[in-house]
């Protein structure tokens, strides 16, 4: 929670002195600064690299790459990738949780909403998630947890039929 104040702080400390700057600025501009700040605040809520049970390799941006972790009798979360957009995102999740003891899973935060993916008879899972605008994370609870995790997340194309809330002409 420390992370989040901080870069609540330093947004609210910011913004009025560079607010003169946003003048004259086109309606697509302002949605890519406003898109960077709430990318900024929701980093905050990603595990540091040090903090990790596992390792991370990011791709592209906070919502793609790969994780790692081979535990012994862990307990904890590890919040891997994610971020607060106003951009709509799809991404597909999958990997494997190779248990030997306790529970390992794998928990995606889209806003309010929680979803737990569930497992085949051998550890493997995989799940297309279309993020839209706000909190998204893709994270790994450990509850003594003796095994090993392997999550990777890749983006895909957003589907245009409508349903996406927003498209950025960058």
């Amino acid at each position: 929670m420390r992370k989040w104040w901080k870069a609540a702080l330093l947004c609210c400390m910011v913004l009025p002195l560079t607010a003169c700057g946003f003048h004259g600025m086109s309606s697509w501009k302002w949605l890519e600064v406003v898109d960077d700040l709430a990318g900024a605040l929701g980093a905050a809520q990603i595990t540091a690299d040090e903090e990790l049970l596992g390792e991370r390799i990011r791709h592209d941006d906070g919502y793609v790459g790969s994780y790692t972790a081979q535990c012994q009798d862990s307990t904890g979360k590890d919040v891997v990738f994610g971020g607060a957009s106003i951009e709509p995102r799809r991404i597909q999740v999958y990997g494997q949780i190779l248990t030997d003891r306790g529970r390992a899973a794998v928990r995606i935060r889209m806003n309010d909403e929680v979803m737990v993916l569930e497992t085949d008879g051998e550890g493997r899972f995989e799940a297309e998630i279309h993020l839209g605008s706000g909190g998204n994370y893709i994270m790994v609870d450990y509850e003594d947890f003796s095994g090993t995790v392997r999550l990777n997340s890749i983006r895909l194309p957003l589907d245009w039929d409508g349903k996406d809330a927003l498209a950025f002409n960058r």
